[in-house]
């Protein structure tokens, strides 16, 4: 999940160099924080705010909680990416329970089922089956370079994916949900 978000900032910070933009930082409370940026050729929203960034359409394990911040990394995060020719939007949160983690993967096979066809990987790949098409055309999802403990159990397409990596974590689960969706040439979010 960081690798998605690293890699959503790092285009956006490459696009604000090349162009005049406004920002807007709403850090009322000090704990969370909403960034808006607006140019000529993209927008970027990043909200950390728990229930925006929480709002992926997965339920949450039972008694589950979310994973606290560490060294000012956030466990949790809505990013939008609108420009010109496509748009990324990611919701992802990250949980710990004190639950064996074949307790949760099977919670998230029952819950994921309302996404429509799942696949359940075993191992993760490091990231999820996001791709943005020039043509606006949307693929299946694969496990394709899946390895090590745990799984991941993904719904939907490479254009809206809803996903559940599950891994263990000392006696008991970490494990993240995230939501994705991407709009190629066809339009932004």
């Amino acid at each position: 999940m960081r690798k998605i978000l690293f890699a959503l900032v790092t285009t956006s910070v490459a696009a604000l160099l090349l162009a005049a933009c406004s920002m807007n930082v709403d850090d009322k409370d000090k704990k969370n924080a909403k960034v808006d940026i607006k140019t000529p050729f993209a927008d970027l929203k990043v909200n950390t705010d728990e229930k925006a960034a929480t709002d992926n359409g997965i339920p949450v394990y039972p008694g589950a909680h979310l994973r606290p911040a560490e060294n000012g990394d956030n466990h949790a995060a809505n990013v939008n990416i609108g420009a010109m020719g496509f748009g990324l939007k990611v919701v992802a949160a990250e949980y710990e329970t004190d639950d064996a983690p074949e307790k949760v993967k099977a919670f998230y096979k029952d819950k994921m089922k309302a996404f429509g066809d799942m696949l359940v990987c075993n191992g993760h790949n490091g990231g999820s089956d996001v791709r943005i098409d020039s043509k606006g055309e949307d693929s299946k999802l694969s496990c394709k370079d899946a390895h090590g403990d745990g799984w991941e159990i993904k719904t939907g397409t490479s254009e809206n994916q809803h996903l559940v990596s599950i891994e263990p974590h000392g006696s008991g689960t970490r494990f993240g949900t995230v939501l994705i969706q991407t709009h190629g040439k066809e339009g932004t979010l």
